[in-house]
Order: structure tokens, then C-alpha cells, then sequence
């Protein structure tokens, strides 16, 4: 009876270790990112999508700890060097492993590549209501009809060509075929540009990368609206940063203002443009408190 017992026990162990989920990557380089020559850092940085594995360039431990955790980089406190130390990475997850799983494979890079630990806080952080203005909404909501017609490139010509198609691979859409854009987001050192089809959740999301604290919505306008909308970042929004950090580093001269750059604040741009009001508040958040972490990487 007991020569059964140990080979049936020793199959579901197997079993039992092939169906636990994968929770590390299979090959890992974590490196500084460096630029040519010790010139300062100018790409432009981020995690590209990567079904197999993990593909980033110049991306700071602040994104990756965000990405790992589920949470915004506003809920992410620590020493000033995780928003600013760049790193280039490449992992590859092992065979058979899902996107659900690369959350924990990333929580497990940081623990053992940067010796991250943190705990979690509850605190009040500044956040800001987007409200309608007072004398109302200046957007135009589009009905069906407008909606089933494809969407158009900002143009003061309503005649002008249809956005493009969109490119091989694009995630599909409603009816299973790849979603073209509806709207345009230009970002450089002379100002931001929005325009196109937008939803207010789309419009915030746009938004965001202007501010440093979560946008909610509060307007209680629930369709599709066409927005055009240009404004001057404040110095300290995040993306805007990396944008003018990057052409101060690069040595170029600054490009002339363009004839139309926007001087307007994005507040003062909502309210003029759009009849809409960005008001500030407190609001708890579950924050994520950096007790230590390396800034040098260890194990390539």
C-alpha cells in the first residue's frame, strides 16, 4: 500500500509545481541607461509593449514600481533619484507565461535587483475636481450620425481627409477590427495640442500628463464631445519635464515659437476654451513609502 502512496504523492507534487504560476522573469539585464559620450540623457523613456517580456529605455524606478503595484506615480514617495535615474531593461518571461503574471514577475525585479523595500501609507493628497464652469459647458456633443462618420483631423476645412487608417497590429475595436484614433495629442517645449473626438474620461486621461495629481471627474457629462485645445504645461508637469529636459540636454537651440503657440495655463484653457474648471481638494490615497532601494542595480 505504501509503494502506491509515494509515486502517487510524488506525481501531484510535479503536478502541483508545473501549475503554480510563473513569479520571476527567465533572463533579466537591468542596466543605467547611458547616453553616447557621457552626453546628457535625451530619448524619450518608457516600457515598450512586449508580449514576451519586459522592454524598456530610460524608465525610473518610480514607473516600474507604479507598473509593478497598480498605483499612479503620485501614490509613489521616495528619495527624488527613483523620478529621475534612468534604466534600460530587457526581460524575458518564461514560456507559457501571461501579461496577468508580469505584475508580480516586475515586483519580484525590484526586490531582488534594487533590494526594494516599502511599506503602504494612507495620506491625503491634493487631488483635482474637473467641473463645468460657471455659464456651462462650451463643447459641442456629437450625435450618432456625426459619430458613424469617420474621424477627421483638426482642420478648419470640414471637407479636409479622414484620419488614417490605423497601422498593422493596432488593438482591435468595436466588431473585432483594429479601433482608428479619434483624437491627436502633440506634445513639445512650444505647448500641447488636443483635438479630435473625446470622451471627458479620454479628455483626463489626455490631461493628466500636464498635472502632478489625479484628475476626477465631476462634470456629469456622459457623451461624446469635439475638443480643441491648445496650453502651455506648467514647468513642473512630469511629461513636459522630460521634454524640455531633453532639448536643454541636447545641445540644440530651442525652436522659434510657433505662430500660434499657446500662452494660456491648462486651467485658464479649459475655463476660456472648453467652459470647463479644474478645482483643487484633499482626498485620501493609499501611498506606497520607499524605505530603501539601490540606486546602482545589482546581477546583469
Amino acid at each position: 500500500m505504501n509503494r502506491l502512496v509515494v509515486p502517487l504523492f510524488a506525481a501531484l507534487s510535479v503536478a502541483g509545481a508545473i501549475a503554480q504560476p510563473a513569479t520571476s522573469f527567465e533572463v533579466a539585464s537591468v542596466k543605467p541607461a547611458a547616453s553616447p559620450s557621457g552626453a546628457p540623457m535625451v530619448r524619450m523613456r518608457g516600457c515598450r509593449p512586449d508580449p514576451g517580456g519586459l522592454n524598456c529605455t530610460g524608465t525610473t524606478l518610480k514607473e516600474l514600481i507604479a507598473d509593478a503595484y497598480a498605483v499612479k506615480g503620485y501614490q509613489v514617495e521616495g528619495p527624488a533619484w527613483i523620478d529621475s535615474e534612468p534604466y534600460d531593461i530587457v526581460a524575458k518571461m518564461p514560456a507559457g507565461s501571461t501579461k496577468e503574471q508580469q505584475p508580480a514577475m516586475i515586483q519580484a525585479l525590484l526586490a531582488d535587483r534594487f533590494k526594494l523595500v516599502f511599506h503602504r501609507e494612507t495620506k491625503p493628497l491634493s487631488v483635482l475636481d474637473l467641473t463645468v464652469a460657471k455659464g456651462g459647458a462650451k463643447i459641442k456633443e456629437l450625435d450618432a450620425a456625426a459619430l458613424a462618420a469617420p474621424p477627421r483631423p483638426p482642420s478648419t476645412d470640414p471637407t479636409g481627409p479622414p484620419i488614417p487608417p490605423p497601422p498593422p497590429g493596432a488593438p482591435p475595436g468595436p466588431g473585432g477590427r483594429a479601433a482608428a484614433p479619434t483624437y491627436f495629442i502633440r506634445m513639445g517645449t512650444n505647448g500641447a495640442f488636443i483635438a479630435g473626438r473625446l470622451t471627458i474620461p479620454q479628455l483626463i486621461g489626455a490631461i493628466s500628463r500636464a498635472v502632478d495629481r489625479p484628475i476626477v471627474d465631476a462634470t456629469g457629462l456622459k457623451g461624446t464631445y469635439q475638443i480643441e485645445l491648445t496650453f502651455m504645461p506648467d514647468d513642473g508637469a512630469p511629461m513636459w519635464g522630460q521634454i524640455r529636459a531633453a532639448a536643454a540636454g541636447s545641445g540644440v537651440p530651442p525652436a522659434p515659437p510657433e505662430p500660434n503657440a499657446p500662452v494660456a495655463s491648462l486651467y485658464q484653457a479649459l475655463q476660456q476654451t472648453l467652459g470647463l474648471k479644474l478645482e483643487p481638494r484633499k482626498s485620501p490615497f493609499e501611498v506606497l513609502v520607499i524605505d530603501s532601494a539601490n540606486k546602482v542595480p545589482t546581477g546583469n
